[in-house]
């Protein structure tokens, strides 16, 4: 009947987020690891100063500034070497069809009666495909090789994305030790307290928004996110606290 639909219809409309997650991810892994990173040293800082607010401060925008640079080029550097290795393996691959295409044309083949084809068929296919070096170099990059051609970005352009989402996770911390500096506070805890309170608020919002693709719920999807950011908050200020004790103990007054 008009208006109906078949249930194959139904099934074929599910929504896949495989790519979107992926980008997802990237956001997640820069923000978060800002966030977690620049407020650990941020609150082991504050265990550690005393109330020190200069100190705090120093070491937050240290942290913040360090901490982006670091994860910025390091994400340049491993996808360049990446992209090096892969390029290589590539060329590689290239020559070897080149040199040696029955045995290459025999491995593709092999691929797609592998998959349950039958030795017509795979024969077939894997013949039509080497008509082309192109399409049978992108194939044998993905059966072979495990490479995808789309999964190659510009390293400049990741790192600078990378250093971006570093920077604002890293601000979330910051602000608080920032504009309680600025506005002349003493109380440095006060902007502690505001450091966890917004570091872990934004972890909790992370967490839930990272449910459409993970399929948890919201509150484990947040829970998860706040109990491991609160640890690494705690473990860091007692760290700072412990070291102010044991160096105040150890080094002449």
């Amino acid at each position: 009947m008009k208006g109906e639909r078949h249930p194959l219809q139904a099934e074929a409309s599910e929504v896949h987020y495989t790519s979107e997650a992926d980008k997802f991810r990237t956001i997640v892994f820069g923000i978060q690891d800002g966030l977690i990173t620049v407020g650990s040293i941020v609150l082991g800082a504050i265990g550690f100063s005393s109330g020190d607010f200069k100190l705090v401060l120093i070491s937050a925008l240290i942290a913040l500034f360090g901490a982006a640079i670091s994860m910025g080029i390091g994400e340049y550097i491993s996808t360049r070497v990446r992209m090096q290795i892969f390029n290589n393996e590539i060329e590689k691959e290239r020559r070897e069809i080149r040199k040696f295409p029955n045995k290459e044309l025999n491995e593709l083949k092999d691929f797609y009666m592998g998959k349950g084809l039958s030795e017509e068929d795979a024969e077939r296919i894997a013949s039509v495909l080497f008509k082309n070096e192109d399409v049978v170099l992108n194939e044998m990059m993905i059966h072979e090789l495990k490479v995808f051609p789309e999964e190659f970005e510009s390293p400049v352009k990741l790192g600078l994305i990378m250093f971006v989402y570093m920077l604002i996770g890293g601000l979330v911390p910051t602000a608080p030790v920032l504009v309680g500096y600025l506005l002349g506070l003493q109380n440095v805890i006060l902007a502690g307290y505001a450091a966890v309170a917004l570091t872990l608020a934004t972890l909790a919002i992370f967490g839930v928004l990272s449910t459409k693709y993970t399929g948890l719920r919201p509150w484990r999807g947040a829970f998860e996110q706040v109990v491991t950011g609160a640890l690494a908050l705690l473990i860091s200020y007692l760290v700072g606290y412990a070291l102010s004790a044991l160096i105040g103990a150890v080094v002449p007054g």
